[in-house]
């Protein structure tokens, strides 16, 4: 745990701590770190770790939908679900209204893999956090999601491949893990 006295930040001084372009990087550049080791065991990292998230937050979709969603080339797409279903995380099922197509779905394996990654990544968010009290966490989370929401918005180059904010992709009628506020 950092000590707060000693890293109190003079915002009349107007130091690089002050600057958002110093303490977005630090904060992205930490947490991809911290987040990466805690989610090591998944196959593919924190790629194969988001495809879970996504696939037991959010109704069925193609992998290419998928692929769109998270920002990543159709083709390792393919490589990445190819590892998650040999490990048996994942299934691809014919999709009921075009059998051409598959949709990803995640196996009982995959949910319970992903549960252990969660807090593996919850105890990550912790370290990185443990400046923050809790309300303070959950208006970092909030507001942060309510930016990343805008940004995608606001993008203009249409070629620019990155993940696409949806929000409302992950609003499901069940009970799962995302059913709460955040933390």
């Amino acid at each position: 745990m950092i000590d707060t006295k000693s890293s109190e930040i003079d915002w009349d001084a107007g130091g690089i701590e002050t600057e958002l372009g110093w303490a977005l990087p630090l904060t992205f550049q930490t947490f991809t770190r911290l987040g990466a080791e805690a989610v090591s065991a998944m196959p593919q990292g924190p790629r194969g770790y988001q495809v879970l998230v996504a696939i037991t937050t959010e109704e069925p979709s193609s992998q290419l939908q998928l692929a769109q969603r998270l920002g990543i080339d159709k083709t390792q797409m393919t490589y990445l679900l190819d590892a998650l279903e040999a490990e048996g995380l994942v299934s691809r099922r014919p999709a009921p209204t075009d059998r051409r197509v598959r949709h990803v779905h995640p196996t009982d394996a995959g949910r319970a893999t992903l549960d252990t990654a969660r807090a593996q990544l919850r105890q990550a968010e912790d370290r990185l956090l443990g400046t923050l009290d809790p309300d303070e966490r959950a208006t970092l989370r909030t507001l942060l999601a309510r930016v990343a929401v805008a940004a995608d918005a606001a993008r203009t180059d249409p070629d620019f491949e990155h993940p696409v904010a949806a929000p409302e992709r992950s609003r499901r009628g069940t009970s799962t893990p995302t059913d709460r506020t955040p933390s």
